[in-house]
């Protein structure tokens, strides 16, 4: 069963007096949760720098007074929290309040905001935005407005279900005539209400979701491995101070059927509005000590042993019934920024990604009648060790082909840090050319799915060689006449070696090539008789990662740029970090499409990235148009781009 235990701290009394103003009163001890009084706090230890790149950040959504409006915020780990100063959206719908506001951000980037609009509406509230500062029109959703004996919605919260791709509304309700076992006069008669959605324009009839055995309110659910928990808040006693637990539930899918667990999470205390969110292998349960201003914070690993946290909790001021959520920290640096607008603007999401999965630096190749994908497969601080491939007859449906090379196991001189793959094909053998731990390695297969082989036991290019570079990033490319380039370098200059008819043996010295802003990921292809060179400007970690281009008369330079129109992919609204690219041409055409790679939605960053596809075209005088994350290059029941006899459809 659940246990929390209370992780001595002399900071209880003292914090919630700094951060909010009132003295926490001690309080006797509880089971299972038990609140400490108050002691002296020690000095602090030195704040850390916070990294260039922090892998996240979190919000708290809240209102205040009676519910003003919306209110975010922000923590660096989820623990001391700064209020952002500012109402990012006022109610205009219901009983015009705003509270219990919960944010859910979808896999299209979208931010879907749902909250109680009135102690006795029968709908709730709904906005969508892409950046929390501009928001669509606000929406009535009358769920129960038809139903006879509804007194109230309370507290919605919405859920994505990845197995069906629909959202999961629930809140709480008190309908007369409902659950007559539990119907009492010292307290409502709430229940957990629920509706799926795929385009929160219809919505399906709402049913129950969970029935306990007794009234509550607050529901809130995580995903915990393969199962989902349901934690919730038990109604009130008000007259005889009977207090009701949180408590939990358990369900193999968000709708259930959720089955009670037999120990309460926090009992004996006025506790509501719980909210989770998970770090790593820790959730974190915040709970709304309502009569006493202040929030309490308790961690578990396994759900069955907890910690009490609250010590090392400091909400902002004022918070009141709220959710946390996960955001990139670029966009809480805009939000710091901003000023709240009153228009109402439609949210535009972004185009799902072509693989599952978190995959980067994707390299898109056409051999036969098939497509071909060969990223980078991404792992915690890009410590991947291993290559898969993907193949596709339409470019439109995706199939993973498996594991190509193991790092790890496959070579003798490098063990980790498998990144940017790219294959190409010459005499019936295909090349792999990749980086692992810094170096530029070569592998060879008989086929694109491979499996490959290390071709020397060695690697290709070893690491430090060329000039003001990182030996990252190859890209080979065989011209015309049948010379073979391999291009790469992570720095100021571009580098390129020749490569002997083997493939596997470079032939000559390295070159540099000067590329205006260049940073890494070049790319080269032929069209029209020129050279195109594209390369992807910034860090991967940054949101602003994009790519520029020029033309050259050879494969060795030198590139010029134009002075207009450089960029060719950046961010654009919820798609940030789109670069790190490659270019395939369907053949037989002039139809050439990129694979690239943004951070991940609903959460990624540098190091948790996906997988796009976007349609490139060109001028009449040949320069790159600006190409649009936010357009996929495909409709849904689009054939895509099949290749018949070697050739493209016409």
């Amino acid at each position: 069963m659940p246990v929390l235990t209370t992780r001595l701290s002399g900071s209880v009394a003292c914090l919630w007096l700094a951060c909010m103003g009132a003295a926490l009163a001690q309080t006797p001890a509880q089971t299972p949760v038990q609140i400490l009084g108050a002691a002296p706090v020690p000095a602090q230890a030195p704040v850390p720098p916070k990294p260039k790149w922090p892998v996240s950040t979190y919000l708290f959504t809240s209102f205040q007074g009676s519910g003003d409006g919306l209110h975010l915020s922000v923590s660096d780990d989820g623990k001391a929290w700064t209020d952002l100063g500012k109402v990012f959206l006022k109610p205009t719908v219901g009983s015009k309040l705003l509270r219990d506001p919960h944010i859910l951000r979808g896999p299209d980037g979208v931010f879907r905001m749902v909250w109680t609009t009135g102690w006795k509406d029968k709908g709730i509230g709904y906005a969508a935005s892409t950046d929390l500062i501009h928001w669509s029109e606000q929406k009535y959703l009358p769920f129960l407005e038809g139903v006879k004996g509804t007194n109230n919605a309370w507290a919605p919260e919405t859920v994505y279900d990845e197995k069906t791709g629909q959202y999961v509304i629930t809140w709480s309700s008190d309908i007369d005539g409902r659950f007559p076992k539990t119907k009492s006069t010292e307290r409502m008669n709430n229940y957990t209400y629920f509706v799926t959605t795929k385009d929160f324009v219809t919505f399906s009839t709402p049913k129950v979701l969970i029935d306990p055995g007794f009234d509550h309110i607050d529901t809130t659910i995580v995903k915990n491995g393969k199962r989902y928990i349901a934690v919730f808040k038990e109604g009130d006693k008000q007259k005889t101070k009977e207090w009701g637990a949180v408590r939990w539930a358990v369900a193999d899918t968000v709708t259930g059927p959720y089955k009670l667990m037999p120990t309460p999470l926090v009992s004996g205390q006025r506790a509501e509005g719980p909210t989770l969110v998970t770090m790593g292998d820790t959730t974190r349960l915040y709970v709304d000590y309502y009569a006493d201003k202040r929030y309490g914070a308790y961690e578990t690993t396994d759900w069955q042993h907890w910690t009490d946290v609250s010590s090392d909790v400091a909400v902002a001021k004022g918070q009141r019934h709220g959710t946390v959520l996960k955001a990139p920290a670029w966009l809480v640096t805009n939000l710091e920024a901003a000023v709240p607008s009153t228009e109402a603007v439609a949210p535009v999401p972004a185009p799902p990604p072509v693989l599952e999965g978190y995959t980067a630096d994707p390299a898109i190749r056409v051999f036969g009648d098939t497509y071909y994908l060969y990223p980078t497969s991404d792992k915690p601080n890009w410590q991947t060790t291993d290559f898969s491939v993907w193949s596709s007859k339409n470019l439109v449906e995706w199939k993973n082909e498996g594991m190509i090379l193991d790092v790890a196991h496959d070579l003798t001189w490098a063990k980790i840090e498998a990144w940017a793959p790219d294959v190409i094909e010459h005499n019936d053998t295909y090349y792999m050319y990749f980086c692992a731990q810094g170096n530029i390695g070569v592998a060879t297969s008989k086929s694109p799915k491979g499996p490959f082989k290390d071709a020397l036991g060695k690697p290709l290019i070893a690491k430090g060689t060329g000039v003001q570079t990182n030996t990252i990033d190859p890209y080979p490319f065989i011209d015309d006449d049948g010379q073979a380039y391999l291009y790469y370098g992570n720095g100021k200059l571009g580098n390129v070696v020749k490569l002997k008819p083997d493939m596997i043996t470079v032939d000559g010295a390295v070159g540099t090539i000067a590329m205006k802003d260049h940073r890494e990921g070049v790319v080269v292809f032929k069209r029209g008789g020129k050279y195109y060179f594209m390369w992807s400007i910034d860090d991967a970690r940054s949101p602003n990662y994009r790519v520029g281009w020029g033309t050259a008369d050879s494969p060795l330079g030198p590139v010029t740029s134009p002075d207009e129109g450089f960029i060719v992919l950046q961010k654009h609204g919820v798609a940030v970090g789109t670069a790190h690219h490659s270019v395939v041409n369907v053949p037989g055409t002039d139809r050439w499409y990129v694979a690239y790679h943004r951070h991940a939605l609903p959460e990624g960053g540098g190091y948790q990235r996906q997988t796009v596809l976007a349609k490139m075209e060109f001028t009449p005088d040949g320069a790159i148009k600006p190409m649009d994350p936010l357009v996929a290059p495909f409709k849904p029941g689009d054939v895509g781009e099949p290749i018949k006899n070697g050739r493209g459809r016409p």
